[in-house]
């Protein structure tokens, strides 16, 4: 079995996708949780892989060794919980799998099932780092604007970096779709906020404005 340790220099330093899947059994054995996204068919049209080669596709679209290791651990997990949310479109000429409210379940099933598991193979993450971890996962997918009031209250619940730092997962998440145009607009929001645009917005937040 690979070790938490083992397994966050791998995420952060693999060199691609591939890499990573050939530890695919090994990880399952640090995280059982996450067999369930082993060859799931998304069977959405906004996606190529099955879903846990697109969760690896999500932590491979991150630039290398970062230091933030949740991070990492949010992209390969960020939609363990869509296997539970799998719905049929209701309009007849939707042939589209959707998944509402798979934020909030993968936040669960990490918060409830995953950091309980890590901790019973000897990983002792620090609060803060739990809960970093909790809040990449259940917002990775949440609808994204460059008005003041969407980054105030984020602002509420974690720092300026952190929120800049679910940014870099949101881009790294459309990156491993389909290339749609609402996928691109989100990259281009996204992208605005992980740099110089969100320090902008919480300077005049700050002021008042």
């Amino acid at each position: 079995m690979i070790s938490y340790e083992d397994l966050i220099n791998l995420l952060k330093t693999a060199e691609s996708a591939e890499e990573i899947d050939c530890h695919r059994e090994e990880i399952a054995e640090l995280i059982p949780q996450v067999r369930v996204m082993f060859d799931f068919d998304q069977k959405n049209h906004a996606h190529q892989y099955d879903l846990w080669m697109h969760c690896i596709h999500t932590v491979m679209n991150l630039d290398r060794n970062m230091d933030d290791d949740m991070l990492y651990l949010a992209a390969l997990l960020h939609d363990i919980g869509k296997p539970d949310c799998q719905v049929a479109g209701s309009r007849p000429d939707d042939e589209n799998m959707h998944y509402y409210g798979h934020p909030e379940r993968s936040a669960e099933i990490v918060q409830d099932e995953i950091l309980n598991t890590l901790y019973e193979h000897g990983a002792n993450l620090l609060f803060e780092d739990q809960k970093r971890l909790v809040y990449y996962v259940r917002y990775h997918d949440e609808h994204v604007s460059l008005r003041m009031k969407h980054l105030r209250r984020h602002l509420e619940m974690v720092s300026l970096e952190e929120y800049k730092k679910l940014m870099l997962l949101q881009v790294a998440d459309a990156r491993a779709h389909v290339m749609i145009p609402v996928i691109e607009q989100r990259i281009e929001i996204c992208q605005k906020l992980s740099g110089g645009y969100a320090d902008y917005l919480q300077e005049q937040i700050l002021a008042g404005k």
